[in-house]
């Protein structure tokens, strides 16, 4: 008994977070209507990527530059140049629809790699010590590429930039305690006006960007679920008024209640019932596939002839 009430509660827990479970088997042309929005959501990540590296590269150029002009090293305009030449590759990708998983996990790796790297490099730009960059603003473009693996329903490019993005973080603030140069303080005040470490505050961070992560991801399941049932019911849909008529299947389709046997609408009717004279030695020698054809062929006449009458 108990046994039995922890499935059934484990089932309800399933529905709750994740929805009602997709169809075992969804039809071909379900699978291909998917895909091919999953196909127009990677051109939209692609344009966003583009427009994202435009802005912070136009910011860039136009702010003013604090750090000594006669530095050797000065990577931000290269990590720049890099991640705009490997989005305009994956946008022209895009529009070929040639954009493969592999590539796409690629993607989200370059991704999340040149930007960690770009906000890592900040120290070296301005000859800061390597805790300086715990304090950049930078950071916050990671939630824009989580967000954006969103726009394709997919939750596992979701949890993989954000698991990397974490992981990113945490090498980030590894790498500045390994530097030497900065120390470990409890004092928040001391954190945010000097490039002492407050390890509370890195933590936070990396919580924060996992927990953004798994709602992002568990949403992501929940509307790939609603969206191939949708999907199929609007491919029933449209299946069921090529055998009936538009406005029976309309009043199907737009039931305000599920439609059950003994419920209907009573209205006044007729039926009238046609046999075509020979039809049944005729469709014995002919081929199977031209029959719906001799039907319609003879339907037609039949239909005007009776309307006059009507």
């Amino acid at each position: 008994m108990s046994i039995a009430f922890t499935g059934r509660s484990m089932d309800l827990l399933k529905i709750l977070l994740f929805g009602q479970a997709e169809p075992l088997e969804v039809p071909e042309r379900v699978r291909t209507a998917i895909e091919r929005q999953q196909s127009q959501s990677e051109i939209l990540i692609g344009w966003v990527q583009l427009g994202v590296v435009v802005v912070f590269g136009t910011l860039y150029a136009l702010s003013p530059k604090t750090f000594d002009m006669d530095v050797m090293i000065t990577p931000v305009p290269w990590a720049l140049a890099a991640y705009l030449a490997f989005t305009i590759v994956r946008l022209v990708l895009g529009y070929r629809d040639a954009l493969t998983r592999w590539f796409l996990t690629l993607s989200v790796i370059v991704d999340m790699a040149l930007l960690i790297g770009l906000i890592w490099s900040f120290h070296i730009q301005y000859e800061q010590p390597a805790a300086f960059v715990l304090k950049v603003p930078t950071l916050l473009y990671v939630f824009i590429f989580i967000a954006l693996r969103a726009l394709r329903f997919d939750a596992y490019f979701v949890l993989l930039a954000g698991l990397i993005a974490a992981v990113g973080w945490l090498f980030v603030l590894t790498a500045s305690l390994a530097e030497g140069s900065s120390e470990i303080t409890r004092d928040f005040v001391l954190y945010m006006t000097s490039n002492q470490v407050l390890l509370g505050a890195e933590f936070d961070k990396i919580i924060s960007i996992l927990v953004v992560t798994m709602i992002l991801a568990l949403a992501i399941v929940r509307a790939r679920r609603l969206l191939v049932r949708s999907v199929t019911e609007g491919a029933a849909a449209e299946d069921l008024s090529r055998f009936f008529a538009p406005e029976i299947a309309d009043q199907i389709t737009k039931a305000g209640q599920r439609i059950e046997p003994g419920h209907g609408e009573l209205v006044e009717a007729a039926v009238l019932f046609c046999d075509i004279r020979g039809f049944t030695q005729l469709a014995s020698w002919r081929h199977l596939e031209r029959r719906p054809n001799q039907i319609r062929g003879r339907r037609m006449p039949c239909a005007r002839s009776m309307s006059s009458y009507l």
